[in-house]
């Protein structure tokens, strides 16, 4: 796929629940869910309760549910999620 990806951390004080390259991000942002594609502008936001989908560079998309709130920050084609809990 010619995509362009980006890295993606999602981490909660117990483990890191994943890291790698994908294409998209969805996440439940306070005022609604927002989207990530490579190349996003710098953006730090908190995050609530809610669906995180990400699709990585072969097309599999893949959805956790996070049960707490959180932070995204997103810089330099990378983005992170710290999270409460998720799964």
């Amino acid at each position: 796929m010619s995509d362009k990806v980006f890295r993606l951390e999602i981490l909660t004080p117990q483990k890191t629940v994943f890291t790698g390259m994908v294409t998209s991000l969805v996440a439940p942002g306070t005022i609604g869910y927002l989207g990530v594609l490579a190349n996003h502008a710098p953006l730090m936001t908190t995050l609530v309760p809610g669906t995180v989908t990400f699709r990585d560079p072969a097309g599999a998309t893949q959805k956790l549910q996070s049960t707490g709130g959180g932070f995204l920050d997103v810089a330099k084609n990378r983005a992170t999620i710290l999270a409460d809990s998720i799964s």
